[in-house]
């Protein structure tokens, strides 16, 4: 039964960010087809710098509210108290930082002299997006999944339409897409507030603050760490290979990336609370382990038709100049599967609060993912970046299992992930060969579409899954669709 719950938010969760991911998708021809190579490049960097900006603005409280939200009693308060430091605080930041905005601008990039307007528009969107994600954090804990998804949804819609009127349009470049970001988070966070205003109140609480901020500064370190292994590599790029390279890796990475909002973001909405709530109990352990078996699998599923079908999807959605971009994918949505994995291993380390220990692994995997990039990339090119990310995550994932079930010890086994990937060579190998022969998209795709489900099948042989669970899966999802034409009967019924 608790399965069929989480799994029922999940579903809820996927269906969303497949529609929000479609949105998404449609921005990439609105980048591709009216920007140059070197504006996309210019503008990947510049979101690049502004995830790290985020990690300044946000000061690690939305972890913070996130592990101990269960543990005070009135939860809107604790929503509230979140919100009033990270208002404060993002107005403090924005004060300091936009004064300065050019010469930031030119400290991480060539000198241009509107540099620091782009930095200007990145630190309002960044500090707007940190309210949105407050409330989306809130919403998720409580297990409103369908709040989470239209948050979601709205802001990827309306950055769609505004990018749409700014880039295609007025051919503003990369002012209007950071500008069409930084309105619909304003719109979004807008209409949330508008919602919620009768249960917001700005709340000083000391000592819950200091929960927070205590155990989120201790992330600090990580969050930096997490950046460095998931976005310096573009800086790397530009500097060995040029902005062009670093606009065709970030296509790659983008449609990678989706392996985060369509599988990671929905598993993580649900595991998260679901494993602070459960671990105390006496069969915790199994009930853990019965999840990370279905993470495996789906996990490979999802990494296998990423693989396969971003050549079509690439072909479709930007020009020719982009076609090489592809061939990263797989990398980028192996490493996203690895990077799920840590949600698991890290466990132990968490609900011990050892939040500074989870940095110091973080710190690891940033430092080597550095030295590979440095290693790989002259020999080979934007490939050996999305290697260096894997490689990162591997000796983070190495660090957590062994370090985390000293804390916590989940009985689960490091290798059993790795199955997958017997399935996923053989598929992606005839792949590869057949892909060049294939005179037609919609023969690529009808093979594509084929291969998928023989992965299914050799995930049975392989152990990788069990007949019956998939079975119960599919027997999920159409369950869940007749509930939801049972309502809509019945609303008009009514």
């Amino acid at each position: 039964m608790e399965t069929k719950k989480l799994a029922r938010h999940g579903i809820i969760y996927s269906v969303a960010a497949i529609l929000t991911q479609l949105v998404t998708l449609l921005l990439v021809p609105v980048f591709t087809k009216n920007m140059s190579q070197a504006e996309f490049g210019n503008y990947s960097l510049l979101t690049s710098a502004q995830s790290l900006l985020s990690i300044a603005i946000t000061l690690g409280i939305n972890s913070g509210m996130t592990r101990f939200i269960n543990e005070f009693e009135d939860k809107n308060r604790t929503k509230n108290i979140t919100l009033t430091f990270s208002i404060i605080w993002g107005i403090i930041v924005c004060l300091l930082v936009l004064p300065v905005s050019d010469p930031i601008y030119r400290a991480l990039f060539s000198s241009e002299d509107n540099g620091g307007y782009y930095i200007n528009l990145i630190v309002v969107s960044s500090a707007l997006l940190c309210l949105i994600n407050i409330y989306t954090t809130y919403y998720m804990m409580q297990f409103k999944s369908r709040h989470v998804s239209v948050i979601l949804f709205t802001k990827a819609v309306l950055m769609l339409v505004i990018a749409y009127y700014l880039i295609a349009q007025k051919q503003s470049g990369v002012e209007g897409a950071l500008l069409s970001q930084l309105l619909s988070h304003l719109i979004v966070l807008a209409s949330i507030v508008a919602y919620d205003h009768k249960y917001f109140r700005l709340v000083f609480a000391r000592e819950e603050l200091r929960h927070m901020l205590k155990y989120g500064s201790g992330l600090l370190l990580g969050s930096v760490s997490t950046w460095i292994y998931t976005l310096i590599d573009r800086y790397f790029i530009q500097v060995m290979l040029g902005l062009q390279q670093v606009a065709v890796y970030s296509l790659g990475y983008r449609l990678g990336m989706m392996m985060e909002p369509l599988f990671i973001v929905p598993f993580k909405s649900v595991f998260t609370s679901f494993k602070y709530s459960v671990y105390k109990e006496a069969d915790a352990r199994k009930r853990i382990n019965e999840v990370y078996k279905y993470y495996i699998f789906v996990g490979w599923f999802c990494v296998f038709g990423f693989s396969v079908f971003a050549r079509p999807a690439i072909i479709i959605l930007s020009t020719a100049e982009y076609a090489v971009a592809f061939k990263v994918v797989p990398y980028i949505v192996l490493s996203y599967l690895l990077f799920g994995l840590g949600e698991f291993y890290s466990l132990g380390i968490h609900i011990k609060n050892k939040s500074l220990l989870d940095s110091y692994i973080l710190a690891v995997g940033a430092g080597s993912n550095i030295a590979f990039n440095i290693i790989l990339i002259p020999g080979s090119g934007i490939t050996g970046a999305a290697v260096a990310t894997i490689l990162s995550y591997f000796i983070m994932n190495l660090l957590y299992f062994f370090i985390g079930r000293r804390y916590y010890d989940l009985e689960i086994s490091f290798l059993e992930p790795f199955k997958g990937a017997v399935p996923f060579l053989i598929l992606y190998g005839l792949y590869y060969i057949a892909y060049p022969v294939l005179d037609s998209l919609v023969y690529e795709i009808i093979l594509s579409t084929l291969l998928c489900l023989i992965f299914v099948l050799l995930s049975i042989m392989f152990g990788l899954i069990k007949m019956q669970t998939v079975k119960e899966f599919i027997n999920l999802g159409l369950a869940k669709v007749g509930l939801g034409t049972r309502q809509v009967e019945e609303s008009h019924a009514n």
